[in-house]
């Protein structure tokens, strides 16, 4: 296996699609890879937006990680440079109604 040179590394940074807060949604479904916890990416619905990350609850996973997802109890705070994709389906927040003056 040939080792990954700086050029290569480069265009694999810019094929990343680095979300935002703003980007990420209740209810959201994304797929994502954290190597500390899980070995293979893996899909969640999130659950809580903080500022630089988000919990999921993990619906779906690789066979070899039924036991990692077991100990995390299928949820994970994740850093948003994790997620790979979002696939959607969350609800965006509506912002506050103004408070009326009596």
């Amino acid at each position: 296996m040939q080792p990954i040179n700086r050029l290569d590394r480069l265009i694999m940074r810019k094929e990343m699609v680095l979300l935002k807060k703003e980007d990420i949604h209740l209810g959201d479904t994304v797929t994502a890879k954290v190597k500390e916890d899980m070995e293979a990416p893996f899909t969640g619905t999130v659950q809580k937006v903080y500022e630089n990350s988000a919990l999921l609850t993990i619906t779906d996973y690789a066979a070899g990680d039924r036991q990692n997802a077991a100990e995390l109890n299928f949820k994970i705070v994740i850093n948003f440079k994790a997620i790979t994709k979002n696939l959607g389906g969350g609800v965006i927040d509506p912002e506050p109604a103004p408070e009326e003056e009596n």
